[in-house]
């Protein structure tokens, strides 16, 4: 009789990650790293292990508000199902994170949206970099470099790059360079939230930001017309999504 095979440390935490995986699919995106521990009956310490494993991995990403987690693109390239615009769009993203050592954002500018939204969708924020208050970066646009360049554009003005230094966090702030279309309008925002000498040092960040911002130019403007219509019919959109 041949003895059942006990599975070693490596293959229990590779069958933990996909009972992982297959509970964020039956729960549907959303669900929380302590539900998820509820429901496995698994520790905190193991499932937050795991979870920051098959993030880094793209098996799962965070939901926009960092509070929950979703099935990743690695899911959709095993099941077959094609990239689309707002996965290319990420994917370019994860491409400037890779070079930089500091906080990455992607924000979409969505000039369409009715009142009293604001025209913007924080819609890529880094993981390892949240932003520290992203309600008041919504409402209070100037608070930010994000918004800065937003509300330059409202006024007709096309600038570089804006900064902010100490608003948000003592001692960090953030830089931002637009992103436009063909035919000059805003699409999106790329900003770099760093220490203040990081950011006192614009000449440096407008240099490694701006060609990123050039190479995401096309993916955003593919991917932003898919969500306007969205924008004109209700109100009651949230601002986050």
């Amino acid at each position: 009789m041949t003895r059942a095979l006990r599975p070693d440390a490596g293959s229990r935490s590779a069958l933990a990650a996909l009972a992982i995986i297959e509970e964020v699919a039956a729960a549907g995106p959303g669900i929380t790293a302590l539900e998820i521990t509820h429901r496995l009956r698994m520790s905190r310490s193991a499932a937050y292990r795991l979870l920051g494993v098959l993030v880094e991995t793209e098996y799962l990403v965070r939901t926009p508000d960092l509070g929950g987690f979703a099935l990743g693109r690695r899911i959709d390239r095993l099941v077959g199902i094609p990239s689309t615009p707002a996965d290319r769009v990420r994917e370019a993203v994860d491409a400037v994170r890779a070079e930089a050592r500091f906080g990455i954002h992607l924000v979409l500018h969505r000039p369409l949206a009715p009142a009293p939204q604001p025209a913007l969708e924080l819609f890529d924020i880094d993981p390892d970099f949240p932003l520290s208050d992203p309600e008041r970066i919504v409402a209070e646009p100037d608070c930010s470099a994000i918004g800065r360049i937003i509300a330059a554009d409202a006024r007709g003005e096309r600038p570089a790059f804006a900064s902010q230094s100490g608003l948000m966090v003592p001692g960090h702030g953030c830089l931002a360079v637009p992103i436009r279309g063909q035919d000059c309008s805003l699409v999106a925002v790329l900003a770099a939230s760093a220490p203040i000498h990081r950011v006192a040092d614009s000449d440096t960040l407008v240099s490694f930001l701006t060609p990123h911002a050039q190479a995401l130019a096309a993916a955003c403007t593919a991917y932003a017309p898919a969500r306007r219509p969205e924008y004109t019919q209700s109100a009651s959109d949230s601002p986050l999504t």
